[in-house]
């Protein structure tokens, strides 16, 4: 997690927690307490601003709130398992098949090493991820294009159908830079 997820964690879980102590504060009435803890407008520096801040915080932590339901409603579950429904039967493609698949296809070509090829299924999309070494040579972009359309073109064939799925793929570049390149041993 970074710097920026923690800072933006830290402060929701700020706002979270005043407005929970808060609730804690004007509902303590209704658990015997050993301790009695004044309300949030008797407090000198925080009461005439009190309420206002903790109306504000609820509504932000409502709209939170329902934005994550929809999200959680609504994400695309990712599976291992692809199902075409045929007049003549189902079709079922496992994510390792694919692969392996497109792994065989890019491997023929002599311009990328090192390969990895990963895939990710939806309900309607396939989105393949190849990524490898490229080896610097003449018109590269071009072999690149042709090498996505054919992974494209191949996954949709072994498929059988373009009307309903979608086949994402994509050519990366990994290329590890030596990091002890400025170091001399003697």
């Amino acid at each position: 997690m970074g710097k920026g997820w923690k800072f933006v964690a830290s402060i929701l879980s700020l706002a979270l927690l005043v407005t929970l102590f808060s609730v804690f504060i004007e509902n303590q009435q209704a658990v015997q307490l050993p301790v009695y803890f004044i309300s949030m407008d008797d407090y000198p520096l925080v009461g005439p601003y009190a309420q206002p801040i903790l109306f504000w915080l609820s509504v932000g932590f409502m709209v939170i709130t329902v934005l994550f339901l929809i999200v959680i409603l609504f994400y695309p579950k990712k599976r291992n398992t692809l199902i075409i429904d045929h007049e003549n039967g189902t079709l079922k493609v496992q994510r390792r098949a694919i692969e392996n698949f497109v792994l065989k296809i890019v491997q023929k070509e002599p311009f990328i090493e090192n390969l990895t090829v990963r895939a990710k299924m939806t309900k309607k999309k396939i989105k393949i991820k190849i990524a490898g070494h490229l080896r610097k040579s003449m018109s590269i972009s071009d072999k690149q294009n042709a090498l996505v359309e054919e992974v494209k073109n191949e996954v949709t064939t072994l498929i059988g159908t373009t009307d309903n799925i979608k086949t994402e793929v994509n050519l990366q570049n990994y290329w590890k830079e030596n990091t002890n390149s400025g170091r001399k041993v003697e």
